[in-house]
């Protein structure tokens, strides 16, 4: 250093000058490297904490997009996608993912996350019967070959968006055990099923969120000794009543886009846009949320009725909590 030069001393020169230099002084400066590294990622951890992101793929692209995402972000589920090069039909795909549940050496490597592609147009598409995609059906819309798409075992399904997945001609029906957990249905549409579009049979709790039921032939949403909770769902036309909750069952509304409307189309007079069916049954609305304000025009001014109970409630009671289970970040592929 020439004389009169002036250079701030760093920690690590300090730390280096006391030690004397030698062989040591790579293996300093990496230790010094990695304490500083070790705490911007503890901080990075904190600030993205409070970031929320409930759709698994938005949260898969966010921690893809760089490397300090990836370092910072716990991995998420592991996931897979319908269309699926193995599997011609939804039904098949899931209950493929159902045996591998079953097996306990592979029970730890199947996905638990199944997201349903989105169509390239904006205009929506369709799932018709079995699930599977014709030469002309535009992508997202999917045609279906049976009355239900069956789920038996917990699994988050995932569309891009009502507008953008649409399934066709065919509803969902939840089973299983309760105690298995839970089934979250999220950002996709259920249309012109023969029955209903959401039925949860005695089996496992159901989550929907940003979803839509349109035109489907029974109920809209039909829950039998089971609890369903839904935010911001929409139910149109359907041919009986809009929501019904029956045996035991509770259904628990939240979200100022909810809609019950123009249901009961078959005129049959004991359908309501909400029908708590018997004295066993429930259904809660978060408020602000009114039945004034969500069920309209159903089968004949029957916009709600039964003999249970629709009541206000505060946010969160009634409500089922999910909580995600991180495992290993990749999409699975397999046989």
């Amino acid at each position: 250093m020439s004389t009169g030069e002036t250079k701030e001393t760093t920690t690590a020169t300090t730390a280096l000058d006391a030690d004397g230099g030698g062989g040591h002084d790579e293996l300093s400066l990496l230790a010094l490297r990695l304490v500083s590294h070790h705490k911007r990622m503890s901080l990075f951890r904190r600030i993205l904490s409070f970031h929320k992101t409930r759709n698994p793929k938005e949260y898969i692209n966010l921690r893809s997009s760089s490397k300090l995402f990836h370092r910072a972000l716990p991995p998420p589920p592991l996931w897979t996608t319908f269309p699926h090069s193995n599997y011609a039909t939804l039904q098949s795909l899931v209950n493929r993912l159902e045996e591998l549940r079953g097996d306990e050496e592979s029970s730890g490597n199947v996905p638990s996350v199944l997201f349903i592609a989105a169509g390239d147009d904006g205009t929506g598409g369709g799932v018709k019967k079995r699930f599977y995609r014709g030469p002309d059906c535009p992508k997202g819309r999917f045609i279906a070959a049976a009355e239900y798409v069956i789920i038996k075992k917990p699994l988050s399904m995932y569309g891009a968006g009502r507008g953008m997945t649409t399934l066709v001609g065919v509803g969902l029906k939840i089973k299983g055990n309760k105690s298995d957990g839970i089934v979250e249905i999220e950002n996709l549409k259920i249309k012109g099923g023969e029955k209903s579009g959401l039925y949860a049979e005695a089996g496992m709790n159901v989550i929907m969120r940003g979803c839509s039921v349109e035109e489907c032939g029974g109920m809209g949403v039909y829950a039998y000794g089971a609890d369903i909770s839904c935010d911001d769902l929409q139910v149109v036309g359907c041919g009986n009543s809009g929501m019904c909750v029956h045996g035991n069952a509770t259904i628990t509304l939240s979200g100022q886009g909810t809609t019950i409307q123009g249901n009961g189309t078959k005129g049959k007079s004991h359908d309501y846009g909400l029908n708590a069916y018997d004295s066993s049954s429930n259904i809660h609305l978060v408020r602000p949320l009114t039945k004034e304000q969500i069920s309209n025009n159903n089968g004949g001014g029957r916009n709600w009725g039964g003999g249970g109970t629709i009541e206000q409630c505060d946010e969160d009671y009634g409500n089922i909590v999910q909580v995600s289970k991180w495992g290993h970040t990749r999409n699975v592929f397999f046989k």
